[in-house]
């Protein structure tokens, strides 16, 4: 029998509660039996960032009540820049058998052809895109999970921090409490 997992990544810095809602709406909408969340390690297309031990503590603070979600450190451990692909190859070979679900924000659909070997991307993953907020670009070539637009950000919050403005209302307890813990975002 073929599983069907969700696939959301991205660099988490920090992962917030439309990260939240995003993976909650997915298990549900589209019949998932397990959703991975993976951090990125060295997203060449986003600099600088947060370092990676800090992000994935934070993924998996946010998401350790969540049934049926689990959070990989494989790009994390890569030494080399992430490509998505690279990924997918990987997992396609350690979880035979399997459907995948790519989960991407329509901000970075819309960037697609800039991936390393998009097409690749394409032919190892269905693509199902989530509204970001502001961002109305109708591209149809993917599917869509139905939900509200997501009104949060990283850099929001990373600059809410700097200001010494809350962040409760952005972010999972547990991560505002590592934030604050470990003095994060604050230059």
């Amino acid at each position: 029998m073929t599983s069907r997992i969700g696939l959301l990544g991205g660099t988490f810095d920090p992962i917030h509660l439309g990260h939240i809602s995003i993976l909650k709406t997915a298990l549900q909408q589209l019949k998932l039996d397990k959703m991975f969340l993976i951090p990125a390690g060295d997203p060449w297309q986003k600099q600088p960032i947060t370092s990676p031990q800090h992000r994935l503590a934070m993924t998996k603070l946010a998401t350790e009540s969540i049934s049926n979600v689990e959070v990989l450190d494989l790009e994390i451990n890569r030494s080399s820049p992430t490509y998505t692909y690279e990924t997918l190859e990987e997992l396609h070979k350690k979880y035979e058998n399997t459907e995948f679900m790519l989960i991407l924000g329509s901000d970075a659909v819309a960037g697609i052809e800039t991936w390393q070997q998009p097409n690749k991307v394409k032919t190892l993953a269905r693509i199902f895109v989530v509204q970001r907020a502001g961002d109305f670009t109708q591209d149809w070539r993917f599917d869509r999970i139905q939900m509200d637009p997501i009104q949060i950000s990283s850099t929001q919050i990373r600059e809410k921090v700097k200001n010494k403005e809350s962040i409760s209302d952005l972010v999972p307890a547990s991560v505002e409490a590592y934030i604050l813990a470990n003095d994060l975002y604050k230059n």
